[in-house]
């Protein structure tokens, strides 16, 4: 029988693995930062302050297509992300297989980083002044993919009988 590692060990990877990708949507905001630093705190063209199709305009940048097929896009990975990691979670609990939960956080993640890239593509490539909510998204996913210590301990219990 092979031995397993501790499950503080495990937690405390499922944990340094999270960090390290949130880490990395900040990260992307630093490289726009220097990068194209015109677009960190830039204005919209029309300073207006009505609501309506002016402002819409403004918020859809210059290609009003493309931005909305990344949203569409963004929204699409955002949730795939958070169905598959809990998929990942209750298959791992199901099977008592620990390593599964790792799985799970990594592709949540990863799927959670998709709105990240989309938004950077907007900015680098289509001088979109509200990239950083991309990179919101995506950081919000990540967040709600935390490793939960219950969830561990779930897939790790094994019975002595």
């Amino acid at each position: 029988m092979p031995k397993r590692k501790p499950i503080a060990v495990q937690y405390q990877t499922l944990v340094v693995i999270w960090i390290a990708l949130l880490f990395s949507q900040f990260v992307f905001l630093a490289f726009v930062y220097f990068i194209r630093p015109d677009l960190i705190g830039a204005k919209p063209e029309s300073e207006s302050l009505s609501v309506g199709a002016a402002s819409l305009t403004d918020f859809l940048g210059p290609k009003p297509l493309i931005t909305l097929a990344f949203a569409a896009s963004a929204l699409a990975f955002f949730f795939l992300s958070q169905v598959l990691s809990r998929q990942h979670v209750r298959r791992a609990i199901q099977e008592r297989d620990a390593s599964c939960m790792q799985t799970g956080l990594v592709l949540g993640c990863a799927l959670s980083e998709v709105p990240s890239l989309l938004g950077l593509v907007l900015a680098l490539a289509f001088d979109y002044p509200y990239f950083y909510l991309w990179i919101a998204l995506g950081a919000f996913g990540i967040i709600l993919n935390f490793p939960r210590r219950g969830s561990l301990d779930a897939a790790s219990y094994t019975d002595v009988f």
